[in-house]
Order: C-alpha cells, then sequence, then structure tokens
C-alpha cells in the first residue's frame, strides 16, 4: 500500500507542477496579459501576488490545522479552488481585454494563491507520511522530472509553430492547468493522511507562542528570504528583452520544462545529501544568469531561451533544497508549524520586494536586475548560517 501510495503521490505532483507551470506568473500570465493589454503595472505584480499570496495566509492555517487531523480532506478543498480559480482566468482571457482582463485575472491569481496556500501546507505532510528522510529529496524530484517532460509535450509543438500562434495558445494553455489540477485531485482521492496533532519534537516543545522558533528557524527565514530572488526576476527576463511575449512564451515553457526535467533528480539526490549544499549551488547559477542577462540584454530570442533556462534550473534546485529542508529539519505538529510561520514571514518579504523594486524601477537608471543579483551573491553566503538538517 505505501508503494502504491508513492506511485499516486509522485503521478499527482508531477500533474501539480505541470498546472503550475502552464499558469506561472513568470510566463504565461505575464504573457496573457500582454496580449489582452493589461497595463504595464500589473505584470510587475504577478509574482509577488502569487508566491506572498501563497504563504502570507499559511500562519492562520497553521494554528487552524492543530485541530485538525485528517490533512487530507484540507488539501482537497484547496486544488479544487485552485480549478475554479484558473478558469476564472481562462473566462477572463475570453470575454476581456484591457485593464478589465487584467483586474480580474489579479483577483483569480489572489484566490488561486490560496488554494496554494492551503496545498502547499498540507502536502507536506502527505509527503512525510508517504516517504521518509532521505527519500523525499528525490520524491520532489522524480515528480519535477515527470512534469518536465509532460510540460515539453505541450511547449516543443508551440515552439516551431509560434510565429501563427497568439492569444488562443496561450487560453488553451490556461484551460490545459485547470485539467491538470484536477487531474491532481483525482490522483490524491484515495490517499488519507491523518496528523497525530499532539506530537511535538524536542525543539518545537519549547515554544510557548506560535511565533516563538529556535534559532535555526529564523536563520532558514532569512536565507529563503533571499532567495526569493531566483523567482522575483524571472519576469524580467521577458520584459527586457526585444522578443514579443507570444514569441518567447513557448520557448521560455520549453526551458523551464526542459530544466525540471534534466536537473530535478540531480537536485533530488544533492538535497538528500544536503539541502544547504543545494541551495549554494543553485543560488550560483542564478547569479550566472542574471549576470549573462545584463551582459547580453537577451537581444537574441534563443539568448534569451538559454539564459532563461539556467534561471529555471537554479529555481528548481532552490525549490528542492529550501523544501527538503523545512521536510527534514523538524517532524510532526513542529514540521508544519514551521513551514507555516516562515511562508508567511516569506510572503510578508515577497510584498516587500514588490514595493521596493516598483519603486526602484522608477528612480533607478539601471536594471533593478542588478539589485536582484546582488541579493542572490549575499543569499549565497548565508547559507554558511544554516546548519545541517539531516542530524536533527
Amino acid at each position: 500500500m505505501a508503494s502504491q501510495h508513492k506511485k499516486k503521490l509522485i503521478a499527482a505532483l508531477s500533474a501539480n507542477k505541470l498546472a503550475d507551470i502552464l499558469i506561472s506568473a513568470k510566463t504565461t500570465l505575464p504573457a496573457l496579459l500582454i496580449s489582452l493589454g493589461a497595463p504595464v503595472w500589473m505584470i510587475g505584480w504577478l509574482v509577488p501576488i502569487r508566491e506572498s499570496g501563497a504563504l502570507l495566509p499559511q500562519a492562520v492555517i497553521g494554528i487552524l490545522l492543530r485541530k485538525m487531523r485528517a490533512r487530507h480532506t484540507v488539501w482537497r478543498v484547496g486544488i479544487i479552488i485552485q480549478v475554479l480559480a484558473v478558469l476564472a482566468m481562462f473566462l477572463a482571457g475570453l470575454m476581456l481585454e484591457q485593464a478589465k482582463a487584467g483586474w480580474v485575472v489579479l483577483v483569480a491569481l489572489v484566490i488561486l494563491s490560496l488554494g496554494r496556500s492551503i496545498c502547499s501546507l498540507t502536502v507536506k505532510d502527505i509527503e512525510a507520511d508517504i516517504a521518509q528522510k532521505g527519500e523525499r529529496g528525490d520524491l520532489i524530484g522524480k515528480a519535477s522530472t515527470l512534469s518536465g517532460i509532460l510540460t515539453l509535450l505541450v511547449a516543443v509543438p508551440m515552439v516551431f509553430f509560434q510565429e501563427s500562434l497568439g492569444i488562443a495558445a496561450i487560453l488553451g494553455l490556461v484551460l490545459t492547468a485547470a485539467a491538470a489540477f484536477f487531474c491532481t485531485f483525482m490522483l490524491m482521492l484515495p490517499v488519507k493522511t491523518f496528523v497525530d496533532v499532539a506530537q511535538t519534537d524536542d525543539k518545537s516543545s519549547k515554544k510557548t507562542a506560535f511565533w516563538q522558533f529556535d534559532a535555526v528557524v529564523y536563520r532558514f527565514v532569512l536565507v529563503r528570504g533571499l532567495f526569493v530572488h531566483s523567482a522575483l526576476v524571472a519576469p524580467y527576463f521577458m520584459l527586457e528583452s526585444e522578443a514579443g511575449a507570444e514569441s518567447l512564451l513557448p520557448l521560455y515553457l520549453a526551458a523551464q520544462a526542459a530544466a525540471a526535467m534534466l536537473s530535478s533528480l540531480i537536485w533530488g539526490k544533492i538535497s538528500d545529501n544536503s539541502a544547504r549544499k543545494t541551495l549554494q549551488i543553485a543560488g550560483v547559477i542564478a547569479v550566472a544568469a542574471c549576470i549573462g542577462l545584463l551582459i547580453t540584454g537577451a537581444a537574441s530570442v534563443w539568448v534569451s531561451g538559454f539564459l532563461f533556462f539556467m534561471l529555471s534550473v537554479a529555481h528548481t534546485g532552490v525549490r528542492t533544497g529550501r523544501k527538503t529542508y523545512s521536510l527534514d529539519v523538524r517532524e510532526g505538529q513542529g514540521r508544519t508549524e514551521l513551514v507555516a510561520f516562515s511562508n508567511t514571514a516569506i510572503g510578508l518579504i515577497l510584498l516587500a520586494f514588490g514595493a521596493l523594486y516598483a519603486v526602484l524601477e522608477s528612480i533607478l537608471n539601471i536594471s533593478v536586475v542588478y539589485v536582484m543579483t546582488a541579493m542572490l551573491i549575499v543569499a549565497i553566503s548565508l547559507t554558511a548560517i544554516l546548519p545541517e538538517e539531516k542530524g536533527n
């Protein structure tokens, strides 16, 4: 039974990851808003809303989960919310344009992020229930690899026919994302996970309030907070390219999928050895991609695609590393509350960075990518303050 559940989990995570890629705030949604003629400022807010919206509610959700043993039930609610939100985006693109379409997409993105928040927190318990320490990074890697293959099957044909594709292709991707979320729901329907809400480990039992953790948690939040730049910088690869969004979208999707397919298993293996090392290596690759963008200006479509591929490899590593670290460093309800607290903190950090870069964009004579690259370099340096998680 455990083996069957593990296979179902890998398939479900793959479908969920496919949906995330197809409805990405870094690729598809910017292209959708650009094609619909939405105001430019809305595009800059896509990633902060998507990421912070998925993270901010988790502190409250983490507290509510103290009395909810059946984590699979809560997860199901979250995935259905995401299906409905993506369908709302599809209808907006089909029936509206310009600012009206943009507002509907942004509101739907907030709702999507809420569903994502619920799923992100509860799926950690499902993963930990099915896979043991030393297996979880590999499980995440396998799921990301499979989702990369599936995304390539969608994106590669689009690359060859990109000149004849328009808004219809983008809307097709949005609808496919909704279908992938629903497949995730169906695959996970037989899986049930119950958590002992009274369980605490030695470290988490010492706190007297939700936000009182030991120094390791705060260090993790600081380092992870700086690594969010591997996501924040992504839309600028499209915005600063001389090519059109509709030409870049298929290439970016293929690059993102290829990155997940080729690197996820490697990142998973490295994370099962040391999640901290994963963050360090991924950070170096992200910095290299940003420097490449600043030097070349992404004048060529193919150069832009290659640099986005590098960034996607790095971001896959960052995600795998920080997920594995949070899974391994605590147990039971202590892990749930650590994830909830750190995610809410990261949501606030994302909103702060979003506001900061909106201001810097208007006053700096240079690209904000320079600032983001510097932040990534600091993040790499600060991984030294994280203790290895496998001994906890």
